[in-house]
């Protein structure tokens, strides 16, 4: 009983340890995030935030409270560098959808995980995300999170996004793990908030 109870001890002692550079993600979060979890905000953002997270040994993803956050001893600068060294992995994981009009125009890919314990807004921040879509979508893309598996993203120039306010409003309702109803800039120079899909 006493190995036993050395096991469980030593058990116990690697789970409170701080997760390692290699785990560290930055996550979009809204409707869903714990309160205590550690968060910096998005420009013009009203009910989205950034937030320090972690991969998991099962394959998920978890918040960092405040407290973890601290016990790291690095600043978010830090971290969200170590985190985007990973994005990349993220974003070459996601199914993607391209969607056309008549003319074979494309005005929409949707980019959706490929397992349920995934996080598809791991990827939004990897650093070749933009560089991905560029060819497509132009220098400037729009975004839409309605939840953790999926993304939908549109050209920010003679774009359709307000067309698709009701299949983005459907996905956040009847998700398990929403984000957001808002509508985000990115760009060169980073993620900024531009809108929000209002119900009609």
């Amino acid at each position: 009983m006493a190995a036993l109870g050395l096991v469980l001890l030593g058990a116990a002692a690697q789970a409170d340890e701080p997760p390692r550079p290699a785990t560290w993600r930055v996550a979009l979060t809204g409707f869903a995030r714990p309160a205590h979890t550690f968060t910096q905000p998005i420009p013009g953002a009203l009910e989205t935030e950034l937030a320090a997270a972690c991969t998991t040994a099962a394959g998920g993803v978890r918040f960092l409270s405040r407290e973890e956050f601290a016990a790291l001893g690095v600043d978010w600068a830090t971290f969200s560098a170590q985190s985007a060294a990973a994005a990349s992995a993220e974003l070459a994981d996601l199914k993607q959808d391209w969607i056309r009009d008549d003319n074979q125009v494309i005005q929409c890919a949707i980019l959706r995980v490929r397992h349920p314990v995934d996080n598809a807004t791991l990827a939004v921040l990897a650093p070749d995300f933009l560089k991905r879509f560029t060819p497509v979508f132009g220098r400037k893309i729009l975004l839409a999170i309605p939840d953790t598996h999926t993304l939908f993203l549109f050209p920010r120039l003679a774009s359709h996004y307000p067309e698709y306010g009701a299949r983005v409003l459907a996905v956040v309702q009847k998700s398990k793990s929403p984000v957001s109803r808002e509508v985000f800039e990115l760009s060169a120079t980073g993620l900024r908030a531009v809108g929000t899909y209002e119900e009609q």
